[in-house]
């Protein structure tokens, strides 16, 4: 008899113990624990049973399918961290599925979290089964969305990959949402949720999106560089509309009147109050 470890199984139900079922043949046989049974079976009977390893590498069977396998796709919530193994994705079985920490970046704060989700089907290995995440250019395969996002509305999506410019957010249905850097104002974790706003339609459900309100967009390059500044500094600096033409080049680069044409869009903008000798953060824009 050949198990197909990772996929479902038509085995024989050879005899019941006072806690399983054994099932297989004469040549092997497999334990099937009666908490994971549905329905009534009996000895003789052929069923379909689902095969994984349990937490001793033991070929173990369940009635209940998983939210994926090797063929089929999901997005899987996380469950648990831990730094030395991974992560581990409730996958509707007793045992979770381990996205392991090859798979991830080496940057901690990037790492999915509790509750995050990521898009993953199954791989068998030759005593376990983990999670293997979907390439970007592949979840199309899976993901057929069947109507366009509209621009300018908002739509849950998850950070599925960090690119050298952006990242890619993908939607459940599979809408595609490339969001450039400057249009975020935090670091993404794979598998974070976030409420991403259409700025491109660009067709075949691929668009382009942003994370930060409109009128941070409407801002200034030298705008954002002061608000960044205070952000960098406890929301406040000692830069005002009187400092110093040498202080100003110094710190940000850029001429005396740029620097006040940027703190004026600020301040019109609700994001700083102006005092005499300070210059002070209001709140900080979230998406």
């Amino acid at each position: 008899m050949i198990l197909a470890m990772g996929e479902i199984n038509h085995l024989e139900v050879l005899r019941e113990t006072d806690f399983s079922y054994i099932l297989g043949d004469l040549e092997q046989e497999v334990f099937l624990h009666k908490n994971q049974v549905e329905g009534e079976i009996e000895v003789g009977e052929r069923i379909e049973v689902f095969l994984y390893f349990d937490n001793q590498k033991r070929i173990t069977a369940t009635m209940r399918k998983p939210l994926v396998d090797q063929d089929n796709p999901a997005f899987l919530e996380v469950i648990d961290v831990n730094y030395h193994l991974g992560v581990f994705l409730n996958v509707g079985l007793i045992k979770d599925l381990l996205l392991s920490r090859d798979d991830l970046s080496f940057i901690r704060n990037e790492w999915p979290r509790k509750g995050d989700k990521i898009f993953v089907k199954m791989k068998a290995s030759r005593n376990q089964l983990s999670a293997k995440i979907i390439p970007r250019y592949s979840i199309a395969k899976y993901l057929k969305p069947e109507e366009e996002l509209v621009e300018g509305e908002k739509y849950l999506a998850y950070n599925v990959y960090k690119t050298e410019e952006g990242n890619v957010f993908i939607t459940e249905k599979g809408h595609y949402i490339f969001v450039y850097f400057k249009h975020m104002r935090k670091v993404y974790r794979l598998g974070e949720q976030a409420e991403v706003k259409i700025s491109i339609v660009k067709g075949g459900f691929d668009y382009n999106g942003t994370l930060i309100m409109q009128k941070e967009l409407m801002m200034s390059e030298d705008a954002l560089r002061i608000k960044e500044y205070l952000q960098k500094h406890d929301g406040e600096m000692s830069f005002t509309d009187k400092s110093s033409v040498e202080d100003i080049e110094e710190v940000f680069h850029m001429s005396k009147s740029a620097f006040k044409r940027a703190l004026g869009v600020l301040y019109k903008s609700k994001a700083v109050l102006l005092e005499k000798d300070k210059t002070v953060i209001v709140k900080d824009v979230e998406n």
